[in-house]
């Protein structure tokens, strides 16, 4: 068939890629995905970090209807937080139990029944506590790093 008065040029019979362009591909491929991980991982912490802290907060809004009930926190110190998870859950054979003040999801506790934050290390929970003077009770995190007492804890202070 003529175009434009010429005859039409024969095409190969069969096109492809070469290897270099395929290695140009991927090279450019990891390139931008070294370049993009650290971005990733920032933004990563940084949902992980929100989803701790909302945790914190819920145990905040339900240790609140807890105390209007009873009058008080629960006392305790340490990282077995299970029987929380039983106070605020319930039932509790109690005539001052109007809960349950808050429902845990199986993400949040670890097999010992213990509250656990976003990396699945347990939460710590403190009453009475003299640390910090603006909260009555601690919960604390420990954080990226799973070590409590570090920089990086996360608390309810």
């Amino acid at each position: 068939m003529e175009r434009d008065g010429r005859p039409a040029q024969a095409r190969p019979a069969a096109e492809g890629i070469t290897l270099v362009e395929v290695l140009v591909v991927i090279a450019i491929i990891c390139m931008l995905a070294a370049a993009l991980m650290p971005v990733y991982n920032k933004a990563r912490l940084r949902a992980l970090t929100v989803s701790t802290k909302t945790i914190i907060h819920s145990i905040e809004a339900a240790f609140s209807m807890y105390t209007s009930d009873f009058g008080d926190y629960p006392a305790h110190s340490g990282s077995d937080t299970s029987f929380l998870v039983g106070l605020l859950q319930g039932p509790v054979e109690s005539s001052l139990w109007k809960g349950p003040y808050m429902r845990f999801r199986e993400k949040d506790l670890d097999p010992d029944n213990n509250i656990v934050d976003a990396w699945g290390s347990p939460l710590y929970y403190g009453y009475p506590q003299e640390e910090k003077d603006n909260v009555p009770y601690l919960i604390i995190s420990p954080g990226p790093d799973r070590k409590q007492a570090t920089p990086d804890d996360i608390g309810n202070w």
